[in-house]
């Protein structure tokens, strides 16, 4: 069987320079980029085998969707192996890095990109350490009004395999826990090679950190800025090929990075709180816990807005579905109505699959004004119930100690007296293996705060 022919179809004319060599990307036909709404950029620099690998892994059969057209994109740093051959393969065009570093990688090609008018970037790295699986999540997190996603690195290799790995482990745990305390704000994956982000927020940061600290400046500015950010847990691989990081050199880097930029958000004096978007709320936390889909119950008069919701959700939970009528229709007004985890004519999904159970806001409201949802679902602590609201106006400050943290969905209005809480949670995400407790750690450091539902 023809590998080549097998693969989807190339999103961009394949290169035809007779000697090879890809063509500066603005002679390109960039009607494809005229039209594109996001793009993932991957950086290279000898990365052959790595990039096959990657590039296979991405949904490029859903690149081309007429509600998100995706565009992939190369920045090579000068490789001296096949990485650009393999571009030429499949299609992807190549923008020649003119800087040094990652980090000046980044910058140049997320400039390109917002040059263009394209609202989001994707970011992962190419050496087949990320799957391709989180780039759509992602980036419906963005266009539900998140400005930074963080993949969380989860190895899928177990333990550290050599010292080395266990120096990169510990080296990376650091570095959160430091930049978690100093910003008080749990970052449970400082540096990460997965990230997504609007391109208009990053060009307002003014980064120019050309190393691999790139991310830990992107992050820890985001924080500083109050902007909207998101973790959601990805798979990591053993990476392909050779190495750039190097750990002393680098790790010094990202600590001076940690050190200068740390600073916690302070909320401008008369800032009412942000609205918030529950339904991409909802998204996030259903990443978080790796559940399959959501069950959204409503009165007929909310129909119309659960449909808009479920359609919202459905690409990546793709098991949800809308109920009319039932408990909610006559429940006090405004008051949601807590219902039923399991939906009668889905499939069991066993102990190992959350299902979530929402339950919507009063007849007559809309996202993003006055609303209020409440999510259930079960897990190993029982059952378990987050209230969100997107409400639009000033709202109480929150006590001392609140476990409200700064989120995409929730801007804490007064800070914890200690830190040590956020802190912590990055010690416990990485020594504890357990899922459930993994998933319980991505919705507090995300903000959601799970009580018991009796």
């Amino acid at each position: 069987m023809d590998v080549a022919a097998s693969r989807p179809q190339p999103t961009f004319p394949p290169f035809d320079r007779t000697d090879g060599a890809p063509r500066p990307l603005d002679q390109f036909d960039s009607d494809r980029f005229r039209t594109a709404t996001a793009v993932v950029i991957l950086p290279t620099l000898n990365e052959e085998v790595g990039l096959a690998r990657t590039l296979e892994g991405l949904p490029m059969a859903r690149f081309n969707d007429p509600d998100q057209r995706i565009q992939p994109l190369i920045i090579d740093g000068g490789s001296s192996d096949r990485t650009l051959e393999v571009a030429r393969e499949w299609g992807i065009p190549v923008l020649q890095q003119t800087s040094r570093g990652k980090g000046g990688a980044m910058l140049e090609a997320i400039a390109w990109v917002h040059q263009r008018g394209i609202p989001y970037v994707v970011v992962l790295d190419a050496d087949a350490t990320y799957p391709g699986d989180r780039v759509l999540p992602a980036l419906d997190l963005l266009r539900g009004g998140t400005d930074l996603v963080i993949g969380v690195r989860r190895p899928t290799w177990g333990p550290p395999t050599d010292f080395k790995d266990l120096a990169h482990r510990v080296g990376n745990l650091a570095l959160s826990y430091s930049a978690s305390l100093l910003s008080r704000r749990t970052i449970l994956d400082l540096c990460s090679g997965f990230w997504a982000v609007s391109t208009d927020r990053f060009m307002e940061l003014g980064l120019d950190d050309s190393s691999f600290a790139i991310e830990a400046e992107l992050i820890l500015k985001s924080v500083r800025r109050g902007y909207a950010i998101h973790q959601i847990p990805v798979d990591y691989r053993e990476r392909v090929g050779v190495a750039k990081l190097r750990a002393l050199r680098d790790g010094s880097r990202i600590l001076r990075t940690v050190l200068r930029e740390a600073r916690r958000y302070r909320r401008p004096a008369g800032m009412g709180r942000p609205s918030a978007r529950w339904g991409r709320d909802v998204l996030s936390i259903g990443l978080s816990l790796g559940t399959s889909g959501a069950l959204l119950e409503c009165s007929p008069s909310e129909a119309g807005e659960a449909g808009r919701i479920a359609r919202y959700l459905r690409p990546n939970l793709p098991e949800t579905h809308v109920r009319v009528g039932g408990p909610t229709s006559g429940a006090r007004a405004g008051a949601p109505a807590i219902l039923p985890i399991q939906h009668p004519e889905a499939p069991d999904l066993g102990a190992s699959r959350t299902r979530l159970t929402i339950s919507l806001p009063g007849a007559g409201s809309t996202e993003g004004t006055t609303s209020s949802a409440t999510v259930t679902f079960r897990s190993h602590q029982g059952q378990r119930r987050i209230e969100l609201s997107s409400t639009s106006v000033d709202l109480p400050i929150l006590s001392e100690g609140s476990p409200w943290s700064l989120s995409g969905g929730w801007r804490t209005l007064v800070q914890p007296r200690r830190s040590a809480s956020v802190s912590r949670l990055v010690l416990t995400s990485r020594l504890n293996f357990q899922p459930e407790h993994r998933a319980s750690t991505l919705l507090s450091a995300n903000g959601f705060h799970a009580v018991e539902h009796p």
